[in-house]
């Protein structure tokens, strides 16, 4: 499965969001299941699915729907 498959399934799942509103780039602020538990399983998921291991600053910056996509470009992931 493509990697940008992949996040945007964990993002869909995690959130009950559908496909075109990633294209709008969600934020923490404006997704109402992203709170603080949402954002741990988040985290963990992505880590999960992708085999890497954020750092906490990387966790704190995840943010919004692109900053996650930054995160994974910095450890080498083709999205």
């Amino acid at each position: 499965m493509d990697n940008l498959i992949k996040y945007n399934q964990i993002f869909m799942d995690s959130f009950s969001l559908k496909e075109e509103e990633l294209e709008g780039n969600p934020t923490m602020e404006a997704v109402e299941l992203w709170d603080s538990v949402g954002h741990v399983n988040l985290v963990a998921t992505v880590e999960d699915t992708f085999g890497i291991e954020m750092t906490i600053e990387e966790m704190s910056d995840f943010v919004s729907y692109a900053k996650g996509l930054d995160i994974l470009r910095g450890y080498g992931i083709e999205i």
